[in-house]
């Protein structure tokens, strides 16, 4: 059996030379903006395709990103204990280190300025279902939550854990996308409003 270098593919016995990687596609959007993706890793340090995310704190994608802001730079080293991992030849950033730019914040910043603030303390709500797409819930636990938003002036992140899951929502879209059903005694948000965290 023949040996299979770097770079080389095979086939049953026959070896053959692979067809090169794109390491990006272009991507399009219905309003006709494009954007493009990567097909391969990059650098998350050196690689500017995150923004600011004003309207719920922390960072997001940005929308259209030009190839010139990848920066597709990685090598492979060993570490100390033999483990392979992979790094940026250009500033040396470990992968495996964490990159506050890429968590995911759902909560609203509650600052004057445009420095990052904490996030809004979790509010869990129970005896949630999810049915036909929407998170299902008594009437009563629904107004509870309401009574602690209203004393705190909104300041909070509702949340549910479903299947190990939790999932969080603005406050604004807790009572205003909720749809009652009175002869159930339930109330009903539908999922399209959660973020899973």
């Amino acid at each position: 059996m023949e040996e299979i270098g770097f770079g080389e593919a095979i086939s049953g016995f026959e070896k053959y030379e692979p067809k090169p990687v794109e390491l990006l596609r272009e991507f399009s959007y219905r309003n006709g903006n494009t954007t493009w993706k990567a097909n391969v890793l990059f650098c998350p340090n050196c690689s500017k395709i995150r923004e600011k995310d004003t309207q719920n704190g922390g960072y997001k994608d940005k929308w259209v990103v030009g190839k010139e802001e990848y920066h597709f730079t990685l090598t492979y080293e060993t570490d100390d204990n033999g483990e392979l991992f992979a790094s940026c030849s250009k500033c040396s950033f470990d992968i495996r280190s964490h990159i506050p730019e890429y968590d995911t914040y759902v909560s609203i910043i509650l600052t004057d300025d445009d420095d990052d603030g904490p996030p809004l303390p979790l509010e869990l709500f129970h005896e949630t279902v999810y049915q036909q797409g929407f998170f299902i819930m008594p009437s009563k636990e629904h107004q509870r939550i309401r009574d602690i938003g209203t004393n705190e002036y909104g300041r909070i992140l509702p949340a549910t854990d479903i299947d190990g899951v939790r999932y969080v929502i603005t406050w604004s879209d807790f009572i205003s996308k909720m749809r009652s059903f009175p002869s159930l005694s339930v109330v009903g948000i539908p999922k399209t409003y959660f973020k899973s965290l």
